[in-house]
């Protein structure tokens, strides 16, 4: 049997889940060229489920799943904190575990099922990226974001083989970058475009 929690809250396994998760390529207009397609990494995972919460002693395996008032409560809390949870689905063929954010609650209760609480939940992938302010020689501040472990964000300026050369210690090595990244055209990287670092 699945066993799924998000954020200490633990649940009965639904009927089904909903995973969304759409591609994030961009259609670039080239002078001489036309239109071309620029793969890009996939954008952030997205999954859906209902169900409810039993009061203890209604199911036989309900004694491991949150109390339907308790976890109405964390529920409502996570969605107003505005913070990252860990969500794991284990017990399957295709275990999951990442941080998410909670994105859409609805609960409610139906006549005459006295102590059940129901849900609607949807949750979305978190990505984080700090950001450190940096103050320069001549007064100015500016400020720098320190990027997920082996990726990085293409800002103004930036070439492949300047990235290569500054994190993985040799330009040539830009062909590395390009393939992880499923970038055809080395050439062709844009202000705001995430790579992969091998």
């Amino acid at each position: 049997m699945a066993d799924i929690t998000l954020g200490g809250v633990s649940f009965l396994p639904p009927e089904r889940f909903v995973w969304e998760q759409d591609a994030a390529h961009q259609r670039v207009a080239l002078m001489d060229v036309g239109d071309i397609t620029q793969l890009c990494p996939p954008g952030q995972r997205v999954v859906s489920f209902s169900g409810f919460f039993p009061p203890v002693g209604d199911y036989p395996f309900s004694g491991a799943v949150t109390l339907p008032g308790e976890a109405a409560d964390r529920l409502r809390e996570m969605i107003k904190t505005g913070k990252a949870y860990p969500f794991s689905i284990s017990g399957v063929k295709a275990p999951v575990q990442m941080d998410v954010t909670v994105e859409k609650l609805r609960l409610w209760e139906e006549a005459g099922e006295d102590g059940c609480v129901y849900y609607d939940l949807t949750l979305q992938e978190y990505r984080s990226a700090e950001v450190t302010v940096v103050a320069s020689a001549g007064g100015s501040v500016r400020t720098e974001e320190s990027q997920s472990p082996g990726k990085y964000t293409v800002k103004k300026g930036d070439t492949l083989w300047a990235i290569a050369k500054e994190f993985l210690g040799d330009g040539s090595r830009y062909g590395e970058i390009a393939a992880a990244s499923g970038i055809g055209n080395p050439n062709l990287i844009y202000p705001g475009q995430e790579i992969v670092l091998p």
